[in-house]
């Protein structure tokens, strides 16, 4: 597991859990203008479930380039609350030539009165939907968090963690509220087994269309010789109802 893993693990568990002690730890039902204050990350999981009854999406066309070869994409990320403190989310990281997608049943064990701040643990099934065996599944757990900050600033990490393979992969998202419509966004994610190390960081910068969408372009880059691409400029469309 690589330091950023560590990082996020260690702030997901320090920070939420002392929100949590301060709250009391439980959830209550919160308004409209609460569950969409902020937009969701670019490509990162949410750290909690949302809402009972709330559905979101998030559309991502993306053009990679590693050395002299170029390859576009897009990927698809549909989240939706299915009871109380339990959520859904189906992920494709490239329709045309990602190798899986994902299926995840996350659960939020503490968290909040407003369910700004807490943590979730997730199962994770990763489906052969691209060019690999068609037998090759994975099965993946992990932790995941969020802290909010006076309205103007939300992490967003997970890190989960493949048995068989002996990965871990990582995700930390931070998404900045500098005006009403306009939303700066950082974020590190990656993997580690004991033979390779993949890193990648994405500025971004999303739009506010309204309270339920938001659009949104972005740069990543490697930070590590191990490396799928070397860069992606992105460009996302996402809504909540």
């Amino acid at each position: 597991m690589t330091r950023y893993a560590l990082a996020a693990l260690a702030g997901i568990i320090v920070l939420c859990s002392g929100l949590y002690a301060d709250s009391g730890g439980h959830g209550e039902e919160h308004t409209d203008a609460d569950e969409h204050a902020f937009l969701h990350p670019f490509l990162a999981h949410m750290g909690l479930p949302d809402e009972p009854g709330e559905v979101s999406f998030r559309l991502t066309g993306y053009t990679a380039r590693h050395e002299e070869e170029t390859e576009s994409d897009i990927a698809v990320h549909l989240e939706a609350g299915l009871a109380g403190r339990l959520g859904l989310h189906i992920r494709a990281e490239g329709i045309r030539h990602g190798e899986y997608s994902e299926i995840m049943v996350q659960y939020a064990v503490l968290v909040d009165h407003a369910m700004e701040n807490g943590i979730s643990i997730f199962g994770q099934l990763s489906l052969p939907t691209g060019p690999v065996e068609t037998d090759t599944y994975k099965g993946l757990f992990g932790v995941s968090g969020r802290l909010t900050l006076q309205g103007v600033l939300m992490w967003d990490g997970n890190v989960h963690y493949d048995p068989d393979e002996e990965m871990a992969e990582h995700e930390n998202a931070v998404v900045f509220k500098a005006r009403e419509k306009l939303y700066p966004i950082l974020e590190v994610r990656g993997h580690a087994a004991d033979d390779v190390n993949e890193a990648y960081v994405m500025l971004a910068m999303k739009f506010a269309v309204n309270g339920h969408m938001g659009v949104g372009v972005g740069y990543q880059a490697a930070v590590t010789d191990d490396r799928h691409s070397d860069s992606q400029a992105l460009l996302t469309l996402d809504a909540a109802f």
